[in-house]
C-alpha cells in the first residue's frame, strides 16, 4: 500500500514520511507516550538554514508575498488530486489477463537453465577449508568453507523460451536475444525481449554466501558435510541494455540503459579512483521515466536527474547532485562483504536537491555536510534527557541543511521545513518504593516541522499533512489503490 501511495502521490507522500521522522526515540510502551508544550524557543534557526536555497535568488526576493496557510493548503491538495487523477488503473487494464496467467505458469525450466550458465562460470579459488569436525561411533558432521569466482555473463543468456503445458520451454538457442513468448486465453501475443550490446566491461560488484550441505550413510554411521560457499561475483555490464514488451506486435513496454565505466583496470571499481555515468529511459504505453545524468565522477561529484512524464504533461522532476571529497580507495565490491569501516566517515559530501510536482509545487534546498549533519542528529539523540544538550545539537543540525516549499516555479519561499525540539513524556517499567511499575520520565525529541511563509504558524510534518488536513487526497489515494488492486484480483 505504501508504494502505492508513493508511485501516485510522491510529494505528499513523501511530506508525510518526513514529518514522521525524529531524532530522538520512544522507548515509552504503546500508549503511553504524550507529547508535552516545547519547543526551541525560537525554532532552532527558525529558517533551517540561509535564505539562499530559493529558486533563481532564493528567499523572497522578486517574488511577491508567501501565501497563507490556508491558501497552500488548497494548492498542496489540488495539486496532489491531479497528480493521482493522472494515473488511474484503467490505463493498464488490457495487461491483467496477461500478468494473471503468467502467474501461473511454471518457470523452474527458465530457472534451472540460468543457474545452469551461471555454474559453468564458477572457478573454485583454493580447496576446501574444515572450520569444524565431531565424530562418534554412529555420527559425524563436519563443516568446510569454500572460495569461488563466477559471473553473471549477460551475453551468455540468450534463448527463446514459449510456454509449452504451462511450463516454459527453451525452444531456440544459439540467438543473439533473450525472449520470451506466452499467448494468453483471449489470443493475444506477448514477447519479452530483452537484447545487450557491447562493448562489455567487467566488474566485480557483490559477493554471494550460500550455504548447502550433503548427508551420506557410511556403515552404521551417518555423515553430514555442511559447506559455506563465498563467491565472488563479476558482472559483465552491457553498453546498452534494452528490453521490450509487445503486444500482437505493438510495442506496450520498453526500456533502455545505457552506461559508460571509465578508467577501470582489471574488475575492481574503486570509488576513488573510477567514473560512471549512465542513463535510463522507461516507456509504458503513454507513461515515460527518464533517468538522465546519473554521473559519478571519483572524488568530485555524483548526480541524477529523474523525469516522469504521461503523454505531453510532465508529471514529476527530480534532480540531485553533491560534491564529494576525500573518499578513501574503496572498492564497490567491498560494501557487499565484510566491510568494517565506516566510508562516509572521510568525505562530508553537500548536496542540492529539488522535486517538482505538475510544475506547481516544487520541495527544494540545500544540505551541507551530511556526515556533520548525521553526526548532530546522533548526538541530541544521546543527549535526549538534557534540554540544554539536546536544543543545542538541534540547532546546530538546522544550520546544515535549508529546505523549502515553493510554488508554480516562482522565487518566493511559501514554507521552510526545519527540525523542532519537543519536550515529551514517557513512561518506563522501574523499582520504585519496594513496587515495579511504569514510572514517568521527561526526554527531548526533534520533529520536522513545517513554517509557513507568512509566519502565520508552524506544525509537525505529520500533523499538517495528515488524513483530517488532506481528507480528499487521502479518499483519492485509498479509491486508486482499491482500483488497482481489483485490477490485479481480476
Amino acid at each position: 500500500m505504501k508504494m502505492n501511495k508513493l508511485f501516485v502521490a510522491v510529494f505528499f507522500v513523501a511530506m508525510v514520511g518526513l514529518g514522521m521522522s525524529s531524532c530522538g526515540g520512544d522507548d515509552s510502551p504503546a500508549g503511553k507516550t504524550t507529547t508535552q508544550n516545547g519547543g526551541n524557543e525560537g525554532g532552532g534557526n527558525e529558517g533551517g538554514g540561509n535564505e539562499s536555497g530559493g529558486n533563481e535568488g532564493g528567499g523572497n526576493e522578486g517574488g511577491g508575498t508567501p501565501m497563507t496557510k490556508a491558501e497552500q493548503t488548497d494548492l498542496l491538495e489540488s495539486t496532489a488530486r491531479e497528480l493521482i487523477a493522472m494515473a488511474p488503473a484503467s490505463d493498464f487494464e488490457e495487461f491483467t489477463t496477461m500478468f494473471k496467467e503468467v502467474r501461473n505458469t511454471n518457470a523452474k525450466g527458465v530457472e534451472n537453465w540460468a543457474e545452469a550458465i551461471f555454474e559453468k562460470t564458477k572457478v573454485a579459488l583454493g580447496g576446501e577449508n574444515l572450520t569444524y569436525s565431531y565424530e562418534d561411533e554412529y555420527y559425524a558432521s563436519y563443516s568446510y568453507t569454500r572460495n569461488f569466482k563466477a559471473a553473471y555473463e549477460v551475453a551468455n543468456y540468450k534463448g527463446h523460451f514459449e510456454v509449452q503445458n504451462g511450463e516454459w520451454t527453451l525452444v531456440q538457442e544459439n540467438v543473439d536475444d533473450l525472449k520470451f513468448t506466452f499467448k494468453d486465453s483471449k489470443n493475444v501475443t506477448w514477447v519479452l525481449r530483452a537484447v545487450a550490446t557491447g562493448p562489455f566491461k567487467k566488474v566485480h560488484m557483490l559477493d554471494l554466501r550460500n550455504r548447502n550441505y550433503e548427508s551420506s550413510y557410511d556403515g552404521n554411521k551417518s555423515v553430514y558435510k555442511n559447506y559455506t560457499d563465498y563467491i565472488q561475483c563479476i558482472i559483465d555490464i552491457p553498453k546498452t541494455l534494452t528490453v521490450t514488451l509487445t503486444k500482437n506486435g505493438t510495442q506496450m513496454v520498453s526500456t533502455t540503459v545505457n552506461a559508460t565505466l571509465s578508467d577501470i583496470t582489471g574488475e575492481e571499481f574503486n570509488i576513488s579512483r573510477n567514473d560512471i555515468s549512465a542513463n535510463v529511459a522507461i516507456s509504458v504505453k503513454d507513461y515515460k521515466i527518464d533517468v538522465s545524468q546519473v554521473t559519478y565522477k571519483h572524488n568530485a561529484s555524483a548526480s541524477v536527474n529523474v523525469k516522469v512524464t504521461k503523454g505531453s504533461k510532465q508529471m514529476l522532476t527530480a534532480a540531485v547532485s553533491g560534491e564529494l571529497s576525500g573518499l578513501p580507495s574503496v572498492n564497490v565490491s567491498a560494501f557487499s562483504g565484510t566491510f568494517d569501516s565506516n566510508v562516509w566517515e572521510y568525505a562530508d559530501a553537500g548536496a542540492v536537491v529539488k522535486v517538482d510536482i505538475l510544475g506547481k509545487v516544487q520541495l527544494q534546498g540545500t544540505v551541507k555536510k551530511i556526515h556533520t549533519l548525521v553526526d548532530k542528529f546522533q548526538a541530541a539523540k544521546k543527549n535526549r534527557g538534557s534540554e540544554t544538550a539536546f536544543k543545542s545539537y538541534v540547532k546546530d543540525a538546522n544550520e546544515f541543511f535549508d529546505l523549502g516549499l515553493f510554488f508554480n516555479n516562482k522565487s518566493v519561499k511559501q514554507s521552510t521545513i526545519y527540525l523542532e525540539p519537543f519536550e515529551q513524556t514517557g513512561y518506563r517499567y522501574a523499582y520504585n518504593n519496594g513496587n515495579w511499575s511504569y514510572q514517568p520520565y521527561k526526554y527531548w525529541k526533534s520533529d520536522l516541522v513545517i513554517k509557513f511563509g507568512d509566519e502565520s504558524t508552524y506544525s509537525t510534518m505529520a500533523s499538517y499533512f495528515s488524513k483530517d488536513n488532506f481528507r480528499s487526497v487521502y479518499g483519492d489515494i485509498d479509491t486508486l489503490i482499491d482500483s488497482y488492486s481489483h485490477l490485479i484480483e481480476k
